[in-house]
């Protein structure tokens, strides 16, 4: 796979590829995500990113002198190229530029630039629902996941979650079981996993399934990366499921990432008098589809299904 990325190794000159220029720029320390992207609208094939002064560059990127020095420095330095050039062929990770970068995802507010992976790629041109929830889950969460989740697997739907506690768990843990394709999409790089006792889960997902990240695999998880990589879940997917959530969760921020991106909500009712409930009660409240029984998700499958799948091919 990505085999057009390849070029001549004496040619690792940050003129030749846009993919590893892009890759190469976002590996700069003090480059926010947000600074490359806007730097992308003036210059969207990266081509003139080498002719700049240390001062251009100040101007351009809103620098300290230093920082524009140290990044000219290293925008320049056949060193620096070579080595990241090294990473770049060993993580082989997917770019904006690239042909498998999936077309959901490029289109929302805030796309990653680069995207790590393990496992089968081929998962980003399926049909792709994520399912979320409380890492808290009630009594009857299990009960909720195996009832909605049965007619996707069924449908071979792909299972996008966060590959967290609680309902995460529970999703991929029943597509797996279920012979069902699952997508992982996590907060840290691939040599930091967390929490530790995913580690097994994070092998089998990367076997069966397939695991991303924005973050390269040298990279610890922070608090701040779970929020943030909420709108990968919610742009990689045509819909939100939303199985439990309380009224202030990471849930919550992800089912507002989606609604921004333009994607269908759909969110489990229960009682007011549950905790894990209030969230969806809330969602339902400002115009989120409530699910009852599961039959009405496959309804919308297959009223959507082949539109949204053409979008995604």
């Amino acid at each position: 796979m990505k085999s057009y990325k390849k070029f001549n190794r004496g040619e690792c000159q940050l003129k030749f590829a846009p993919s590893f220029k892009l890759f190469y720029l976002s590996q700069f320390y003090g480059l926010s995500r947000q600074k490359i992207q806007l730097y992308l609208k003036r210059d969207p094939e990266l081509e003139q990113i080498h002719f700049y002064s240390s001062k251009d560059l100040q101007h351009i990127f809103k620098l300290s002198q230093k920082q524009a020095n140290l990044l000219h420095e290293y925008l320049n330095t056949s060193k620096s190229i070579k080595e990241q050039y090294a990473s770049y062929e060993l993580w082989n990770p997917i770019t904006l530029f690239d042909k498998d970068y999936p077309e959901s995802l490029s289109k929302i507010p805030d796309p990653p630039l680069c995207l790590y992976w393990k496992g089968n790629p081929s998962l980003l041109n399926s049909f792709k629902i994520s399912v979320i929830g409380s890492r808290y889950p009630s009594q009857y969460a299990q009960l909720k996941v195996n009832l909605f989740l049965k007619p996707l697997v069924k449908l071979n739907v792909t299972i996008v979650s966060g590959l967290a506690y609680g309902i995460d768990s529970m999703a991929h843990k029943y597509a797996l079981t279920h012979n069902g394709p699952t997508i992982a999409v996590l907060g840290f790089g691939f040599n930091h996993i967390y929490p530790k006792e995913h580690i097994n889960f994070f092998q089998q997902i990367s076997r069966d399934g397939l695991l991303l990240s924005e973050y390269p695999p040298n990279v610890r998880p922070q608090r701040w990366h779970f929020p943030e990589r909420n709108r990968i879940i919610s742009g990689l997917s045509s819909a939100t499921l939303i199985i439990e959530a309380a009224e202030r969760s990471g849930t919550m921020i992800t089912a507002d990432q989606a609604l921004e991106q333009g994607k269908e909500v759909f969110a489990v009712p229960d009682s007011i008098f549950l905790k894990q409930a209030q969230g969806c009660l809330k969602l339902i409240q400002e115009g989120a589809t409530p699910l009852v029984k599961p039959e009405e998700l496959v309804h919308w499958i297959y009223e959507n299904a082949s539109l949204l799948l053409d979008e995604c091919l």
